[in-house]
């Protein structure tokens, strides 16, 4: 499964790429990986688009990884009480 990382700035515009490519991949039945060592900037647009996208790979049977996650991203995982859903490895 290729990892893909993360972009540094997970912003409000950066929500709607980030929900297309992580459909594609789950469109083509593949396992979502994702680096979140790079990420500097998180907000709660994508950090539902990331707890969305986990939930229909869940219920696809694919799996879902977020691996290294940065400080910042692990921060505002846990202020928006989302650890059960992007529950970090590494």
């Amino acid at each position: 499964m290729p990892v893909h990382p993360l972009p540094a700035s997970l912003d409000t515009s950066a929500a709607s790429p980030l929900r297309h490519d992580l459909i594609a991949t789950l469109d083509r039945g593949e396992a979502i990986h994702l680096d979140g060592s790079g990420v500097a900037r998180v907000g709660q647009a994508c950090l539902q688009v990331l707890a969305a996208a986990q939930a229909c790979a869940v219920a696809r049977g694919v799996g879902f990884r977020l691996d290294d996650p940065s400080d910042a991203l692990r921060h505002m995982i846990a202020l928006a009480r989302l650890e059960s859903a992007l529950a970090p490895n590494g």
